[in-house]
């Protein structure tokens, strides 16, 4: 495992692959840039980027408030019940605008982030110790996670974990700031073995109410919200977890979780299957597992050997992963090199499609791979990708009928028109006006900007054929259509 790739087996191909997995892909030029760095430059411009890019200036409105006054003042006896209504709809109101922004700030720092593999990662993490806003109910501890997510983006995953049992919103989703000495709550310590450290079959149910126990007394400040300890309701007797006894804290535990070869097996495994494949063999298993041990859990040097490795480029590899929404978003808008669409259309989007940010399904995150693909996602797909191209396409609106508290975790101007226009994409920074009337040529050209390979024969015809059809107009509107023929492919499905 991990073989060096040879230098005779970097180019266009192999560079464009890992400038669509360690990030959301590139332009021709990108690519073509890459290319030339070689395999090492590019890896080192990927992975050893400087602490400085994680540090992202936060939307606006994210900062710290005193929760408790504005609750105070919403419950107010002194106010009216009409007025106490009103002023708890605008705090909501408010709260859903928020997140709309907080989305629209993430998906522009992915498209835009001169540091494309720490926004990767911030997603990979994000989906791994799943939060919704549906539960936390506040944009900032949404955002706070998101920053605490970025700067151990590509840092130690043992320092990372920890991170996340003092963290506002994970704290709240599960439920971990309402456990106490006499009661222990047992959400978080559940999740932790089976979701976020060494998974499933691997731990008993009194490793959990051990746990438990270890983690009591964790807390978030109202006032400065953020993590405080409260040794009056923390249990500092001596508990027995996985064979070891003493008086544990919640840091010996995750310690403890991190000696297991299950661990490494799980998050290696978790890794492997976001950046390369999604059915590793036990031996790719064993090998990653090996690899984090080796650097201590060290994400940095270990997805450095993945991309500079023969494996990760190995033909069955390349162009077969689904995109997952995001993906399909980002890399769709740098193709084209476009713009995002306004935040309310791309949320609109993502929920059409399966993935939206800040509010996955459950803890478990998103499953991923094959999940992303269904009749009716690929159909929005199809129609969507005409959207970003003609501007015209039709697109569903988001339902109103959907239950109380969905308002918060959408955003309220997530309610589309029936039809939603903009304007078309400028098809001449595209394609070079001299081809137009070179119908193989030009198949060949856009093949590589959005496949960054050759067709398949059968539908390198059809794009042709297609061409031939509308001869001798070669106009924009044939362009665009010949765009979205092959954007409405199962290829185009595929990074």
């Amino acid at each position: 495992m991990f073989t060096p790739l040879s230098a005779q087996q970097w180019n266009y191909e192999t560079a464009a692959h890992l400038l669509n997995r360690a990030g959301f892909g590139g332009t021709p030029g990108e690519i073509e840039a890459a290319r030339g760095k070689g395999l090492d430059a590019t890896v080192r411009d990927l992975v050893d980027v400087s602490d400085d890019l994680a540090d992202v200036p936060p939307p606006a409105w994210a900062r710290p408030r005193t929760i408790g006054k504005i609750v105070t003042q919403m419950r107010s006896k002194k106010r009216s019940p009409k007025e106490r209504r009103e002023r708890k709809r605008a705090f909501h109101d408010m709260e859903g605008e928020n997140i709309l922004d907080l989305r629209r700030w993430w998906l522009e720092r992915m498209l835009t982030s001169p540091a494309p593999l720490v926004e990767k990662m911030t997603l990979f993490w994000h989906g791994h110790f799943a939060t919704s806003v549906q539960k936390v109910r506040d944009g900032y501890w949404m955002w706070l996670q998101n920053d605490t997510l970025r700067r151990n983006a590509l840092g130690n995953f043992a320092t990372l974990t920890k991170k996340m049992s003092r963290d506002p919103a994970m704290m709240i989703y599960l439920d971990l700031e309402k456990s106490e000495k006499e009661h222990p709550n047992e959400n978080w310590a559940r999740e932790l073995m089976e979701l976020f450290t060494i998974g499933i079959g691997n731990y008993t149910e009194q490793d959990i109410r051990e746990s438990a126990r270890a983690f009591t007394g964790y807390r978030v400040n109202l006032r400065t919200q953020q993590f405080r300890f409260s040794s009056f309701q923390h249990d500092a007797s001596s508990k027995t977890f996985m064979g070891r006894t003493g008086p544990f804290d919640g840091d010996d535990i995750i310690d403890t979780l991190l000696e297991k070869p299950a661990c490494a097996q799980f998050i290696g495994r978790k890794i492997w299957r976001y950046f390369v494949e999604d059915d590793p063999s036990p031996e790719t298993v064993n090998a990653m597992a090996s690899r984090l041990r080796a650097h201590n859990y060290e994400i940095r040097p270990v997805l450095r050997e993945i991309f500079s490795s023969s494996e990760f480029y190995s033909g069955h590899i390349m162009r077969s992963q689904i995109k997952s929404p995001v993906q399909f978003l980002i890399q769709t808008a740098k193709l084209l090199e476009i713009p995002l669409p306004p935040v309310a259309i791309a949320q609109n989007a993502m929920r059409q499609m399966g993935q939206i940010l800040f509010a996955p399904p459950s803890v478990k995150g998103w499953d991923g791979g094959k999940s992303w693909i269904s009749t009716s996602t690929l159909l929005f797909r199809y129609n969507f990708a005409n959207y970003l191209i003609n501007g015209d396409a039709m697109l569903p609106a988001s339902d109103p009928g959907k239950q109380k508290g969905m308002d918060l975790a959408f955003g309220r101007a997530a309610a589309l028109t029936a039809e939603t226009r903009r304007d078309p994409i400028d098809v001449s920074k595209l394609i070079p006006g001299d081809l137009r009337e070179k119908p193989q040529e030009l198949v060949a050209h856009l093949s590589d900007r959005l496949f960054q390979a050759k067709p398949a024969a059968k539908e390198a015809e059809a794009f042709v054929q297609y061409l031939e059809a509308r001869n001798p107009d070669t106009g924009d509107k044939t362009m665009r259509g010949l765009l979205h023929l092959m954007m409405s492919t199962p290829e185009f499905q595929l990074t």
